[in-house]
């Protein structure tokens, strides 16, 4: 059992350092004191020629910590590779989303557990890859069968988000009047209606360890328009990403959707459009004036006290806190 779910007390992203630490960083600094004082006038110990001798000294290289998106190991150009029996001192997750289309892209596969560096197009290949695959392996399923769907998995899929972009939810002036409240409330039932709201259901229910993964392939790949429509037959604008974001975040509509699904589910869709509407802020396009403070704040909150089924926890939670501290609440 996870204790952390029942701890309301968000943890502090920081390591404890227990009080012994701090006894013996005392003991070294009364024994450096008092070798000082005991060398005081002795000329081999000098100040001056401290420093000479220091100056002379090859300075050890630094190696930069890994950013938030990477887990690999930074090798200085002066510094040997590690040896192969060393294990690799990165112990920062992947996130996902931070790709850069036809850039060199450092990631980390969370399924294999292996540190690569890929290139956009190796990036396309690769997450295309576990959508294809994913695909594939839900058309094998007996309850996916069950639906009598007219054609693949991936072709309907495909056609479903194809009708979603097409009819993205009303983000502004929602509360003018109570029928635009009730059409977002109902968005998705309209658009798609209830079999296939019933089909996603079934694919959250019984796919609980593989589609974390799945929905960060397929977020890699919204930052790559091209691979996307090449390898899905997928075209949809960077406005319907964000548009959706908006309804999630900030609309009664999304957010009374979000408390009707498992808590799971709502934390992963959360922490997307929030990645989404930082996307939109980087690229000067967050046209609704979105504020992602209290947003963070709060996702920060639930996952810490609740995510502990989360598969991707603690990559959600370095990327929220590395959110928050570009987004600081001027209260706090």
């Amino acid at each position: 059992m996870d204790h952390t779910e029942n701890d309301p007390t968000p943890r502090p992203r920081r390591r404890k350092r227990s009080k012994a630490k701090y006894l013996l960083l005392l003991i070294a600094v009364l024994l450096v004191a008092a070798f000082a004082f005991l060398t005081r006038n002795d000329p081999r110990f000098s100040l001056e020629r401290l420093i000479g001798q220091g100056g002379r000294q090859t300075s050890s290289p630094t190696t930069q910590p890994p950013s938030a998106d990477t887990a690999k190991t930074v090798i200085i150009p002066s510094q040997a590779p590690p040896a192969k029996d060393t294990p690799a001192t990165a112990e920062t997750p992947e996130v996902p989303g931070e790709d850069k289309q036809g850039q060199a892209t450092a990631e980390t596969d969370d399924a294999a557990g292996e540190d690569t560096v890929l290139t956009g197009e190796e990036l396309c290949s690769r997450d295309s890859m576990k959508l294809e695959a994913f695909y594939a392996h839900l058309d094998q399923q007996p309850y996916i069968r069950s639906f009598n769907l007219p054609q693949s998995s991936g072709e309907h899929f495909s056609g479903l988000f194809r009708k979603l972009a097409a009819q993205p939810p009303i983000v502004t002036r929602e509360t003018d009047d109570l029928f635009t409240i009730l059409k977002n409330t109902a968005h998705f039932f309209r658009v798609i209606g209830k079999d296939n709201i019933l089909l996603i259901k079934g694919i959250l229910d019984q796919e609980k360890e593989s589609y974390e993964d799945i929905v960060a392939a397929l977020f890699r790949l919204t930052n790559q328009p091209d691979c996307l429509k090449s390898r899905l037959g997928l075209h949809i604008p960077e406005s319907v990403y964000y548009d959706y974001s908006g309804f999630f975040l900030n609309t009664m509509g999304g957010r009374l959707y979000l408390f009707r699904r498992d808590s799971k589910s709502r934390m992963i869709v959360n922490y997307y459009a929030i990645l989404l509407v930082d996307r939109a802020n980087q690229n000067g396009t967050n046209s609704h004036g979105i504020d992602l403070k209290q947003a963070i704040s709060s996702l920060i909150s639930e996952i810490e006290s609740g995510g502990g089924h989360l598969k991707l926890r603690e990559t959600y939670l370095d990327q929220l806190y590395a959110l928050k501290e570009k987004y600081p609440d001027p209260a706090q």
